[in-house]
This record gives structure tokens, C-alpha cells and sequence, in this order.
């Protein structure tokens, strides 16, 4: 059964090959990501855009990129390999959920079934295409878990340390890796009380967490103001966003993945006892969610990383499923049913509607952006400039369209206009609803274009 994780690797691939979102899709993130990884490809320091740095933003998905990036400089080209690199991080994971199953229960066909209800939740499904951190960061964390378990398992500290080195990877891909710390404490007091406190893989583990950091924090030092300032700022930008109460939240969720995945999840959580496998489901699961719920701003893409434990416990709620549908047809006096054909039966039935929720997902993903993209490809192609303003909204879409422009944010500021009235930018992009300032009082500039219905307008110097 060696072979299965590869075949799994293998068509979750080439899944999301197929699937690929087209090129006009781009999400705001996705572009600061890509931005940033072309100065990173120059100088491994220049965690930057536009000269400004943004250290706010976790380290090693642009990192990762900034490897092809010296070869690649084509910005569709450039898009296209980030949501290469992410298919390719939701392929391990699908292994990976695989093998983490196989540990926890001996059986390869749960370990199947598992492996595909995470590959068709709708979150890990459609973040595993794009051009953002979630897929990265959703190996990296569940690899974490998967060398914590297997090491207590087997008694080898080594993966322990493996561990504590993969949830320091899975902090410096998203931010929200910090709550791995809490699961990880949750899950060794709940198994090992205090006693784990006396072992020193445990100690050793934390220092080399701290010592995978180390890095990342002497650059916030350096570059940022703060050792910890990335972590402070990357706070205060989600608080500020608009804040989402938990009951939206939920509404949210259940429209993204749909009723069937989460009922079945709970059904495999019911199923949990009080043991290492159950306490390891069980802090994953809950410490990983309460750590999004606190936080004020929040979008259902943010608990992909939980995808993998959601799709453990769907085979978990699969199996509890079948072992009933076992008694009620020994009851009816039915025969020669074996129960496995029973449990794959119903898996394969419920993970329909959940892969249908899974691409409806998908598709609405690939509408965003859509508009800007058009516009800011053909304003690229149309009318170089060298010095450009655009709304805030198309600011990161506009540095990946104009890889070498400076670019500025249409912004209520006295410099701002300043410049206008001089004629300092070579092409300003205006996308209604949004503030004019005195592009056209200033004589300086004339539309040129304007997209769906004067949305989106193009101004050049006259």
C-alpha cells in the first residue's frame, strides 16, 4: 500500500493543474505576494514593495516564489508558478493527511477517505490553486502535527524536533501558525500532564521553534523596528478590518463548504475518546478554531489550515454512519453486505455534495479581480509609464501589471495632489467609487478610456 500516498499526491496535482484559475483572476494579497517575491529575487532582504517594507506580511510563500523568480520574469508567467507552487503544497498535504490517518487508525481505506474529503473541501480546494499563502501554510502546520503524534508514537525524539522545526515553517507562512503553540500544549497536557515538562526533547524542540524565528525576527529588528514588530503590525491591519461577529462567520462557512463536511465532522468528533488520538483531533480542531474566532476581522479562507483535521473526522463521522447502517440491516435480516462496502459506499455518496460545494467555491473565487485585470493588462500594454496612480484598490494588481513603475495610491493628501497639478505621473487608473482629487481640475490629465460603464478609467498626461 506504499504506492497509495503517491497516487494521491499524483491526482491531487494534477487536479489542480487542470483546475488552474484562468489569468485574469487576482486577488489583492496574491499580488503584494508576488511583488514582493521580485525584490526578493534581487535581494534577499528587500522584503519590500515599492520601496515601503512589509514585513506585516508573513516570510516564506514570497520566499518560495523568489526561488523561481530569478528565472522567470513574465508577470502572467510569474502567476502561474505561484499557483503552481500552492497546487503543489495541496498535493503533499493530501498525502500527508493520508499518512496522519493511517498512524491514527491502521486503515488504509479511512486513510483514503480522508485524504479525499480534505481534497474537495471547498477551502482546501480552492486555495489550492491560488496565488496565496493558505496551501503552504497547510502542509507546513499539518506536517507539524504529523511529526509531534508519530514521535511520541514511536518513541523517536527526532520528530519531535522535525515538529517543533515544521510549526516554526508553518508561523513563517501565515501568522495564524502561531496557534500551533497553544495545540501543541493542549495536547501534551491533556495526554501527559506535566510529565512531558521533564522531557528534553520537548525543551530542545522549543529551541529550535525559537531558533527557525531567529531569522526572521533579527530582519523585523533590522528593517522594521521591532523584533516582534511584524507580528504587532500584522495585529493591528487585521483589527482594523471590518470586523465579522461569529454567527456571520458561521453563515459564511456553511455557504463556502456547505452543511454536509462540518455534520460529518461533528459525527467523527462524537466518535473520539479520551485518548492520545482523540485528544490529538480534539486540540487541533478546537484550539486551531477558537484562535481565528478571537480574532475581529474574519473570512472563511482563514481555517483552511483546518482543513486536514476536518477531513479525518468526516471519515471518522463516515464510519460511525456505516457501523449503524450495519446494525439496522443485521436487524432487517439483510445478508452478504460486507460493512467496508457499506462505509465506502456512503463516502462516496456523501463526498459528492461536498465537491460540488467545493467548485462551486472554486468558481466564484475565479470572478475576483477579473475587471482590474483587464483594464490594468491593457492600460500596461497601451500606455507605459514609469511613475503611476491608481485607487487603493488596484495598488499591489497595479505593481504586478507595471513590474518597474512606481506606483502611488489615490489618496486624500496635499503631496498627492501636489503632484497631479505638476503633471508627475505618466498614467493615473481610477476605479469608481473613489475620491477624484484634481485629476481633472488640474488640466494636466485627460481620459482616455473607460471600462464597464466608467468603473474603471484611464488618464494620461496630456
Amino acid at each position: 500500500m506504499k504506492i497509495i500516498p503517491i497516487i494521491i499526491f499524483a491526482f491531487a496535482f494534477i487536479m489542480q493543474i487542470v483546475l488552474l484559475p484562468p489569468w485574469d483572476t487576482l486577488t489583492y494579497d496574491g499580488a503584494l505576494y508576488i511583488n514582493i517575491a521580485r525584490n526578493l529575487a534581487k535581494n534577499p532582504t528587500s522584503f519590500t514593495y515599492q520601496g515601503i517594507y512589509m514585513m506585516y506580511r508573513p516570510p516564506l510563500y514570497p520566499y518560495t516564489l523568489s526561488l523561481f523568480y530569478h528565472f522567470i520574469h513574465d508577470p502572467l508567467t510569474q502567476l502561474k508558478v505561484a499557483r503552481v507552487v500552492s497546487a503543489f503544497f495541496f498535493a503533499l498535504t493530501a498525502s500527508l493527511v493520508y499518512l496522519l490517518s493511517l498512524e491514527l487508525f491502521g486503515n488504509f481505506i479511512k486513510g483514503t477517505v480522508a485524504s479525499l474529503f480534505f481534497m474537495f473541501n471547498g477551502l482546501a480546494l480552492t486555495m489550492g490553486g491560488r496565488e496565496l499563502v493558505h496551501s503552504e501554510f497547510t502542509f507546513f502546520y499539518t506536517l507539524a502535527i504529523y511529526f509531534l503524534y508519530t514521535g511520541r508514537k514511536r518513541g523517536e525524539p527526532h520528530r519531535i524536533y522535525l515538529a517543533f522545526i515544521s510549526a516554526g515553517l508553518a508561523v513563517l507562512t501565515r501568522y495564524t501558525g502561531l496557534s500551533i503553540i497553544p495545540v501543541f500544549l493542549a495536547y501534551l497536557w491533556l495526554t501527559d500532564y506535566w510529565g512531558w515538562v521533564k522531557k528534553k526533547e520537548y525543551c530542545i524542540g522549543f529551541m529550535l521553534f525559537f531558533l527557525v524565528l531567529l531569522p526572521w525576527l533579527y530582519l523585523g529588528h533590522l528593517h522594521y523596528g521591532g523584533y516582534f514588530r511584524p507580528f504587532k503590525i500584522a495585529n493591528r491591519v487585521v483589527t482594523l478590518d471590518k470586523p465579522v461577529s461569529v454567527s456571520d462567520f458561521l453563515t459564511l462557512l456553511f455557504n463556502d463548504v456547505g452543511v454536509v463536511l462540518p455534520a460529518l465532522a461533528v459525527l467523527g468528533l462524537l466518535k473520539q475518546k479520551q485518548d492520545e488520538r482523540g485528544y490529538l483531533l480534539i486540540s487541533w480542531l478546537f484550539i486551531g478554531f477558537i484562535m481565528i474566532m478571537i480574532v475581529t476581522h474574519k473570512e472563511t479562507r482563514f481555517i483552511t489550515f483546518l482543513s486536514p483535521v476536518i477531513g479525518v473526522l468526516a471519515a471518522e463521522g463516515i464510519e460511525l454512519i456505516g457501523r449503524i447502517s450495519e446494525v439496522v440491516i443485521a436487524r432487517a435480516g439483510i445478508k452478504n453486505i460486507k460493512p467496508w462496502l457499506v462505509t465506502l459506499a456512503l463516502a462516496i455518496l456523501l463526498i459528492i455534495p461536498v465537491a460540488q460545494k467545493g467548485f462551486d467555491l472554486k468558481e466564484r473565487w475565479n470572478s475576483i479581480g477579473v475587471q482590474e485585470s483587464h483594464v490594468l493588462k491593457y492600460a500596461s500594454e497601451k500606455y507605459p509609464a514609469e511613475k503611476l496612480l491608481v485607487s487603493p484598490s488596484l495598488y499591489t494588481m497595479a505593481g504586478f501589471y507595471y513590474p518597474k513603475a512606481e506606483v502611488e495610491m489615490i489618496l486624500r493628501r496635499k503631496s498627492i495632489e501636489e503632484k497631479i497639478a505638476r503633471g508627475y505621473y505618466d498614467v493615473i487608473i481610477h476605479e469608481n467609487p473613489s475620491v477624484y482629487l484634481n485629476i481633472l481640475t488640474s488640466r494636466k490629465y485627460v481620459k482616455v478610456e473607460e471600462f464597464y460603464g466608467g468603473k474603471l478609467e484611464i488618464f494620461i498626461r496630456r
